[in-house]
């Protein structure tokens, strides 16, 4: 055929052609894989099909006939070299090592098309031209194997992703068994609900209050004694803050002990049980007439006035959330959070629309004057708070329109959301609705400058009490309603009301509460500042605050649950930073779950503060946000489980602290934590050093599950990271970036670094006692001029990610940043894809992730060692 030479040139430069742009576009995409290796995998098949094809109409085939030929053969070549990356990376190796398989592959692929080539020349070319063609295409497809082929492993991450999501949770934890409860029958005093403060305490006349009993103890004795007990016998006691003094101390020698005598649940209400059958259907027509429909049957209401509860006792409503803006605005805009309804200790929410979920702002037709939570004054450049700020306008859908436009008035109707970030909460009610124009704007301006897409609800509405779970309080004549359970006759039903701490002790010492039940409080149950006070064994739930709050040195908060609470769990204060005096204080043994219920963000479920406090062994799930946060130095964070939590965050941790130079000597470790976020909406990360923190040392622990980053390092220098087991994580298992340096030396958002320079200089970090305890501040710097110097603050130096297992569906350790690349170590980890998971642990399937005893690790890390999983957890 004339048409010969002509369609071998062709075909020598298609791919050649072909070639270069597979090896251009795959070293464009290394590092995000699925996109470039399906563009790889297309070209490597159009390139073999058209040579394939091309070669055929040479040798006479027919144009059918060569496309087939053409098609089939790049089929099984394309799947050949699919086959063969995957063996090589998930069979032989299980690690992501693209060369290797480039090499391997591309060495197959010249074997193969040099006999293609050579029997394609032995059909007879005196000249030689076909041999020399068919050479060039073979070298063409090397350099195409050669470039395509490390994008090959992400094979695994396809098949693997499709095939299952997640991996087993983690078992083998340490497991609480409690401890056996006996009968308290050497008590000093006891209280019992009929008991009278009359009597004389005993056993056989106990006293009817706490507070009486308290009183009788500060007059005993003190010196020499073993201690002194009051036991309080099972039922509910009635109680608005129980105040404790130095007066009501004990000394090392005579610690003062109020406990549950045994007999039963002992509950200090700071609200009130309501009776089920004080409820009745709802027959005034004009409130039924604004129910669903559906609703009516199901609505219940109480008369509280009649049992002498008015708006007094129950308060208004105000904003909550960290972020909202009402402390900005004048007249009465902040207050306490209102009384709150719990049925079989669920918390009821104010009638909301929607009933679950959220809805989602349009674009803002007008964003608020307090964007970014400033303004920059035009006259004098300074940035200035405003009182009063302009509030933003939203347009919204005509549904939406109609249904607002349905409900009989907008008085007091409130709207909580996420109005920018997910980590900034904030409520606030609504100034004004236009229903022509379709036009909301809130009374509070958010923020942080409002957003389209930002998640949002309304609530303290009336027309929408049409599902379980939520209630509705008509504040002008103390009727209470409620959309009605399933056996709700058998329902137990609170209403809180006091605005203070339950149990407070100010400037006590060597005091301790234990096997109490707490709740019914707007305000914080349990808060005390002093010495060497525990609180044990207690259950507290139903509150609208924080759980538990110490301040001090060697208290104890051990062995409670603590569920169901507006705000946070436990915060532990104490230390002294210019000494670096430990605190000593210790969160241990704690059971803490479904928290942070109003306060949506940054309310963990262990804060430490102060110096040299302890978070250990508690088990930590369901929470919007964090579970773990601190401030300060010295603190440890070890042997916990976490799990289930930042459920509709995605910028957040599960351990989480962040901007500060000042912050050093913090350790966390051998800590559990897996299943985070909630899937396909929020992705939070395991460990989060936000905002340049530094100084911390992270080990130990084990993460699966993650569904971002494992370990996120925001840019901060001397962070440790050893010795952790990190498995599946949907995003790359550390991340490490630079922004302090990037903010120092060309701005942006994170800014120039002056705030963290300046936190530092207003620290003790230039004393002796810090300098010993911290060297690695010697020499440390701001001086810009310098800043290629590793002890220029902002860059990310000094730094060890070293002797970490990852285990991930890339094979990789994930995104390392230039400057900590530069300035800090990050070398010595090992690294294998998912297929590895039975040569590593013991029985991944169910979740023991302990390691085999032949695990691979051992021989790429000789001194790595195992986590002791056993340990973890409460005991």
């Amino acid at each position: 055929m004339d048409n010969k030479p002509q369609n071998g040139t062709l075909a020598t430069l298609l791919l050649t052609a072909a070639a270069g742009t597979a090896v251009l576009y795959s070293w464009s995409f290394y590092q995000w894989i699925v996109p470039a290796y399906g563009a790889a995998l297309i070209l490597t098949f159009l390139t073999v099909a058209a040579g394939t094809a091309l070669s055929a109409r040479q040798k006479g085939r027919g144009k059918r006939s060569a496309v087939i030929r053409g098609v089939v053969v790049g089929g099984l070549y394309v799947g050949c070299i699919s086959l063969l990356t995957f063996l090589i990376n998930n069979v032989i190796t299980h690690t992501n090592k693209p060369w290797i398989a480039a090499l391997t592959v591309t060495g197959v692929s010249f074997v193969l098309w040099l006999c293609w080539g050579l029997r394609f020349a032995a059909q007879g070319d005196p000249g030689h031209q076909t041999k020399r063609k068919a050479l060039a295409v073979c070298l063409s497809v090397c350099l195409l194997t050669g470039g395509c082929l490390p994008l090959l492993p992400a094979l695994t991450e396809v098949i693997y992703t499709l095939s299952k999501r997640t991996e087993a949770v983690p078992a083998g934890l340490s497991a609480y068994t409690g401890k056996e409860t006996v009968l308290i029958d050497t008590a000093d005093l006891y209280v019992a609900p009929n008991g009278s403060d009359e009597a004389d305490g005993s056993f056989a006349h106990p006293l009817a209050t706490i507070e009486k009993a308290r009183d009788l103890v500060r007059a005993m004795d003190k010196t020499g004694s073993r201690g002194i007990t009051v036991a309080m016998k099972a039922g509910e006691y009635r109680v608005s803050s129980l105040v404790f003094g130095e007066e009501d101390s004990g000394t090392p020698e005579c610690p003062v002990v109020y406990c549950a005598y045994g007999d039963g649940e002992v509950i200090l209400n700071g609200g009130v049980t309501l009776d089920p059958a004080l409820f009745q259907p709802v027959t005034d027509g004009a409130r039924l007439a604004r129910l669903n429909e559906n609703a009516r049957e199901h609505v219940l209401c109480l008369d509280l006035g009649a049992l002498g509860i008015t708006r007094e006792d129950y308060g208004g409503i105000y904003a909550i959330g960290d972020y909202n803006t009402a402390h900005f605005y004048d007249g009465d805009t902040t207050g306490p959070i209102w009384g709150e309804l719990f049925v079989n200790d669920q918390r009821y929410s104010l009638a909301r629309y929607p009933d679950s979920g959220w809805l989602k702002t349009d674009t803002p037709t007008q964003v608020g004057y307090l964007a970014e939570g400033n303004r920059v004054d035009a006259e004098y450049g300074k940035k200035v708070y405003v009182r009063n700020p302009v509030s933003d306008i939203y347009k919204i859908d005509k549904a939406l329109a109609e249904r607002i436009h349905g409900w009989q008035t907008l008085d007091d109707v409130w709207m909580f959301g996420f109005w920018r970030y997910t980590w900034a909460d904030g409520s606030t009610p609504i100034a004004s609705f236009d229903y022509e124009k379709r036009l909301l704007s809130p009374t509070y301006v958010s923020l942080y400058e409002a957003r389209a897409d930002a998640p949002y609800y309304f609530f303290n509405v009336f027309e929408e009490l049409d599902a379980p779970g939520e209630w509705y309080l008509d504040r002008d004549n103390d009727v209470l309603y409620l959309y009605a359970p399933e056996d709700f006759a058998q329902a137990s039903v609170d209403l809180s009301l006091t605005t203070e701490p339950l149990l407070t002790g100010e400037n006590v010492h060597d005091l301790t509460f234990t096997g109490f039940t707490l709740k019914g409080t707007r305000g914080d149950a349990v808060t005390i500042t002093g010495d060497r006070c525990t609180v044990s064994r207690c259950l507290i739930k139903n509150v609208a605050g924080t759980a538990l709050v110490m301040n001090g040195y060697e208290n104890l908060a051990s062995e409670n649950e603590i569920t169901r609470t507006g705000m946070a769990a436990i915060v532990l204060d104490g230390g002294d930073a210019a000494t670096l005096t430990p605190g000593n204080s210790r969160a241990d043994n704690n059971l803490i779950h479904d928290w942070s219920e109003i306060y949506q963000t940054y309310q963990p479920a262990v804060s430490l503060k102060g110096v040299g406090n302890i978070c250990s062994h508690n088990e930590i799930y369901n929470s919007p946000h964090e579970a773990v946060a601190y401030w300060g130095n010295d603190h440890t964070i070890e042997y916990n489980v976490i799990h289930d939590v930042c459920l509709i965050s995605d910028d957040a941790g599960a351990i989480y602290a962040g901007n500060s130079w000042n912050m050093y000597g913090n350790v966390i470790r051998y800590n559990c934590i897996y299943n985070l976020g909630t899937p396909g909406e929020h992705s939070p990360q395991g460990i989060y050093m936000d905002d340049a923190l530094s100084g911390q040392t992270i080990y130990g622990n084990l993460l699966v599950n993650m569904p971002r980053y494992g370990l996120q390092l925001g840019g901060g220098r001397d962070l440790i990271v050893q010795n952790n087991v990190v498995v599946n994580t949907k995003g790359p298992a550390v991340s490490f970036d630079q922004r302090a340096i990037d903010g120092a030396l060309k701005g942006g958002w994170f800014g120039d670094c002056t705030d963290l320079w300046d936190m530092l200089n207003a620290s003790p970090w230039q004393t002796e006692t810090w300098r010993e305890a911290y060297p690695q501040y010697d020499g440390f710097h701001f001086d810009k001029s310098r800043s290629d110097d590793p002890l220029y603050g902002p860059n990310a130096a000094n730094g060890q990610v070293t002797g970490n297992l990852f285990v991930n569906l890339r094979g990789s350790i994930g995104e390392i940043a230039e400057n900590p690349a530069e300035y800090s170590d990050i070398s010595g980890n090992a690294i294998y894809k998912m297929s590895a998971m039975k040569r590593l642990f013991t029985d991944p399937d169910n979740g023991d992730y302990t390691l085999r005893g032949d695990a691979p690790v051992f021989d790429e890390l000789p001194g790595f060692e195992p986590i002791p999983i056993g340990e973890i957890g409460r005991y």
